[in-house]
């Protein structure tokens, strides 16, 4: 092990995983996956969290900073002088025992000794989050001969912004000391089982299967899924639990052509299975027609964009709360051409009653107005009504003209071979308008517009600032103007 570097938490919450996973991370780092773009600004998200909370104590001494990044050891040993030198507060404070490693968000020493302090920028704590808490841990009770407790802080749901932001109040805070008290020979288990799978210097035989995504999609898909790539393979079955894919796989039947359709239950299993088998499309005439039927003229497509900052910045609000920020209209001209208009509101003040009123307007012409899943829509419009009640009736009137086409795909009326198993509105688009998706986007997904509108908190360049807003503009028009055409490729259909 002298040669290998310390195993991390994440490294340790990868071998319990798969211990493959485990050893491709820690041996051949250079075959993960790249990180998509919405992985990168959720990990950006906690580390800003993580940062903020530190004002919980103040003062402190980071023992990363002006270091070499990832020089460990360096850590470590700046944390040992700190303690020696009397400092009460460290950040990001380093611990490496039996070749395991530990970097806690905030150390703080308390009258009743040193309290470790591990900040998560979410409204709930996972098992994940426990155990990766507990192997810390783990680490620190070797490390320290007086640590009283190790404590989760994640985001107080209940929390309500009134004035400045009371940081003490922002976070809850939570003890694993009892469970991690109780496991501490399971993690001293594990971890020498995870050292053993490196000295064997071999990658583990490990078959894929439900581990691959459970805590989290495993890093390594690319190299381990390289043969389940081809089209027919029954992992592009869409609403189909991942325990069931694998007992059909574990069967023999790796793939779609295998599978006898007409010994399946589920209609829309079955509809998928025969698209992909025969290769065209295959669809529900007189379901499809009969949903059509309810939709009526003129009418409409919208689209909603929302921002969840885990920091609140409006006055009564909460962490992560859904603030509607853009809309986009998409409806037909006279000549039938797509005309799109929208409404983003500027982020600097909490104009959510102006994004209603706009909203309204911009509807009250149309009997029907289309969306694909309808969720986040019914979200935003049922919070309007708590918060401005003067607008209730209005919106009751324009709930009743939502008319849903996800429910047209998810109820199996409809599948192409392309979807892939995939009934996002994304999966659908290069096959209700092939060469208009969202690849070329600079935004392809409502996570990266969220924190994209984000960036304007910071962006001090009026350029820069409107090159943001056509971003937004364009995606949010863009998931408007394909929700429209998918009415218009189902009804092309009906014949």
């Amino acid at each position: 092990m002298s040669s290998q570097k310390p195993i991390s938490k994440s490294a340790f919450i990868k071998a319990e995983q798969c211990l493959k996973h485990f050893y491709l991370y820690k041996n051949h780092y250079y075959l993960r996956d790249p990180l998509s773009k919405e992985k990168q600004l959720v990990f950006k998200r906690g580390i800003d969290v993580g940062i903020y909370a530190q004002q919980m104590f103040p003062g402190g001494v980071d023992v990363t900073a002006g270091s070499v990044k990832h020089d460990t050891p360096a850590f470590a040993q700046k944390t040992q002088e700190a303690i020696r030198n009397g400092v009460k507060v460290i950040y990001e404070a380093t611990f490496i025992y039996d070749d395991l490693l530990a970097m806690v968000d905030i150390l703080v020493l308390h009258e009743e000794g040193w309290c470790a302090y591990e900040v998560k920028s979410s409204l709930k704590i996972s098992e994940t989050y426990v155990k990766d808490a507990c192997f810390q841990y783990y680490v620190l009770k070797h490390s320290l001969n007086n640590l009283s407790d190790f404590c989760l802080l994640t985001m107080n749901p209940n929390y309500v912004k009134h004035g400045a932001i009371d940081i003490h109040q922002l976070f809850k805070k939570t003890s694993v000391k009892k469970d991690a008290e109780k496991n501490l020979s399971y993690f001293s288990y594990k971890a020498q089982l995870a050292k053993s799978t490196l000295e064997q210097q071999k990658i583990p035989d490990i078959q894929i299967g439900p581990h691959c995504f459970t805590p989290y999609t495993c890093d390594f898909m690319g190299t381990c899924w390289k043969h389940e790539e081809r089209d027919e393979s029954i992992f592009n079955l869409g609403k189909v639990s991942k325990q069931e894919l694998f007992e059909l796989y574990h069967s023999g039947q790796k793939s779609i052509s295998q599978i006898d359709a007409t010994r399946l239950e589920k209609a829309s299993l079955r509809m998928q299975v025969e698209a992909v088998q025969q290769n065209h499309e295959m669809y529900n005439r007189e379901a499809i027609a009969q949903f059509l039927q309810q939709v009526k003229t003129p009418m409409c497509s919208i689209d909603i964009e929302v921002w969840s900052p885990a920091l609140p910045l409006y006055e009564g609000t909460k962490p992560f709360e859904q603030i509607p920020f853009l809309f986009s209209l998409a409806a037909p001209d006279e000549s039938g051409t797509i005309r799109s208009s929208y409404f983003l509101k500027e982020i600097a003040e909490d104009k959510r009653e102006q994004f209603l009123v706009a909203l309204l307007n911009a509807t009250d012409s149309y009997e029907s107005i289309l969306v694909y899943d309808k969720t986040l829509e019914e979200q935003v419009l049922n919070k309007c009504g708590i918060l401005f009640p003067q607008y209730i009736e209005r919106i009751t009137y324009f709930k009743k003209r939502i008319i849903d086409l996800f429910e047209v795909i998810d109820k199996g009326y409809y599948y192409h071979p392309l979807m892939k198993g995939n009934f996002s509105l994304k999966g659908l688009a290069p096959i209700v308008d092939p060469g208009a998706g969202f690849e070329n986007l600079a935004i392809q997904s409502g996570i990266t517009a969220m924190y994209t509108y984000e960036a304007l908190l910071s962006v001090s360049n009026e350029l820069e600032t409107e090159a943001i807003r056509a971003q937004l503009i364009e995606y949010c028009n863009q998931d408007a103007e394909i929700t429209l055409k998918l009415f218009h490729f189902l009804r092309a259909r009906l014949g």
